[in-house]
């Protein structure tokens, strides 16, 4: 195994080596173990430091057709990595991984379909998007966010936001943020729509950052572009609040 060939695909980098790499063919499985390498054994390219068996272990994106975990060694107390190979603490999933599952919800793709298209764990995956909405994670996804999606704070000015007559203003316009916040109400008549906004309003108070708070006015969003016909009388007020 060219252990050195796998860091240099998953970017690991000194001081963290990968000390050991098992195969579980039968399952498609691989388990990557990083550590700190240890210094002053001469010729011990994987002698890494012993933690007494102190780790975490989260689902990372796949080696090629292998389902990967990482299992990380660092010492109790100690800070783990801000890398894309590794997680947060009470997190299920790398950050690499995670990045993928907060794209793929920025999208609208639903929890079962995220599931069954990067094969994950439906309570890890369940308890990650928990986290989002509670703000117990979010912290660091502005350098996860796909291109194309602005930041709140960087968001252009909302009447260049509108594509054309009809369309409802891009996720990041001001006018999502104000209902989301309670600062703007709406008159609503759509009980659907009444519910999922208290819902989202106490997930974006509640958000960790700006780029989970973005992630909040793009499903209220798109609550509006599935329900276009029962959302009319709300619909017309957004654009007239654009006018």
């Amino acid at each position: 195994m060219n252990y050195e060939a796998v860091e240099q695909l998953m970017g690991v980098t000194a001081p963290w080596i990968i000390h050991d790499i098992r195969i579980n063919e039968t399952y498609q499985r691989v388990e990557v173990h990083i550590g700190q390498a240890r210094s002053g054994w001469f010729g011990a390219r994987r002698a890494v430091q012993n933690f007494r068996g102190h780790h975490k272990i989260w689902r990372h994106v796949n080696l090629g057709a292998l389902r990967c975990t990482v299992r990380v060694d660092y010492p109790e107390g100690g800070v783990l990595p801000d890398l894309p190979w590794a997680g947060d603490d009470n997190s299920g999933f790398t950050h690499a991984m995670g990045q993928r599952i907060f794209r793929m919800l920025s999208e609208g793709i639903s929890l079962g379909v995220i599931g069954r298209l990067l094969d994950l764990d439906a309570d890890k995956l369940w308890q990650f998007k928990r986290g989002l909405d509670t703000g117990r994670l979010g912290a660091g996804f502005e350098k996860m966010l796909p291109p194309a999606v602005e930041s709140v704070e960087s968001a252009e000015p909302v009447a260049e936001l509108v594509v054309e007559e009809d369309a409802l203003p891009e996720a990041s316009a001001t006018i999502w943020h104000e209902l989301l916040k309670g600062d703007k109400d709406l008159e609503m008549r759509n009980l659907g729509l009444r519910l999922m906004l208290m819902k989202l309003r106490q997930q974006y108070s509640s958000a960790k950052d700006d780029d989970v708070r973005l992630l909040k006015a793009q499903q209220l969003r798109l609550y509006f572009e599935k329900n276009k016909g029962s959302t009319l009388h709300e619909v017309e007020q957004i654009r007239g609040a654009l006018q």
